[in-house]
């Protein structure tokens, strides 16, 4: 099985995209998924959960960062851990050979 790894990750609310990316360790996990609501039918919150400021306040304080919750909404984010190249899609294999001029 693989490893799951959990972001808070923060999206422009104009552009709607990616513009911060903050690790969950696990020692911070649980209070990560109580922050986020994450249900018990989801148990290794692999699925994205929208945070509301005040908790996504909350979670980036547990972290140490500094959110901008006016300019960014924040959201858990479970995803598989990349492990090594072995690991990766043949998908992810052409996107990192393109990125490295190869074909």
């Amino acid at each position: 099985m693989s490893r799951i790894e959990h972001n808070l990750v923060g999206y422009d609310r104009l552009t709607e995209r990616a513009a911060e990316d903050f690790a969950v360790p696990d020692a911070v996990l649980d209070k990560a998924k109580e922050l986020a609501r994450v249900p018990a039918d989801d148990p290794e919150a692999l699925m994205c959960y929208a945070l509301d400021p005040f908790p996504a306040h909350d979670l980036a304080g547990l972290l140490g960062a500094s959110i901008d919750t006016e300019r960014h909404e924040y959201l858990l984010e479970g995803c598989s851990a990349a492990g090594s190249d072995s690991d990766r899609t043949d998908a992810s294999q052409t996107l990192l050979r393109k990125a490295d001029g190869l074909k």
